[in-house]
């Protein structure tokens, strides 16, 4: 666990980890388990491989939502610009998820806290997604935890298949 076991209230038989390296298929598993019939199947994502998830960690990082051994949910993080003439470290928070049956439990919140903790942890200010326009929905959740619409976001990757996305920020 993290520095930040003791700051989440998660439910019952549910824990987060910090992954490494050696979860990068593990990480691809889940985000397919938790995106498949959720988002479009022409998001970025689909396309990658354990190899690609596992380059990641070379600056990035990543967190693993538990039920017991079982990964149900996850997020990724990587080192991005942050706004203009801030030279301190930001992060991109990108394919986070929980799977669709246990969506509702309030886990998506302590997930994302454990994201912002281990990222902070690792002496970054702020946080950045992208949240594609066509789940609107989400921009709502984010602003609930205190992410804030922000239009000069530079995301690590753009899917250049589909509309650019609506860009949040929060600092830490």
């Amino acid at each position: 666990m993290g520095a930040w076991e003791g700051l989440m209230m998660l439910p019952s038989g549910f824990a987060v980890r910090v992954a490494d390296r050696f979860d990068a298929a593990l990480l691809r598993d889940v985000m397919l388990r938790c995106w498949t019939g959720t988002v479009a199947a022409n998001s970025s994502a689909y396309r990658e491989t354990p190899e690609d998830i596992a380059r990641e960690f070379d600056a990035g990082g990543a967190v693993i939502l538990l039920r017991g051994e079982e990964a149900v949910g996850a997020g990724r993080f990587h080192p991005v610009p942050g706004p203009v003439g801030d030279a301190r470290i930001w992060v991109e928070i990108k394919r986070v998820g929980v799977l669709k049956a246990l969506r509702k439990l309030g886990l998506g919140a302590p997930l994302v806290l454990a994201i912002e903790t281990e990222a902070r942890a690792r002496g970054c200010v702020g946080v950045q997604i992208g949240v594609r326009e066509d789940q609107p929905r989400l921009v709502t959740f984010w602003e609930a935890l205190g992410y804030v619409l922000a239009d000069d976001v530079q995301l690590r990757t753009v899917n250049p298949l589909t509309p650019p996305p609506l860009t949040l920020r929060k600092r830490l």
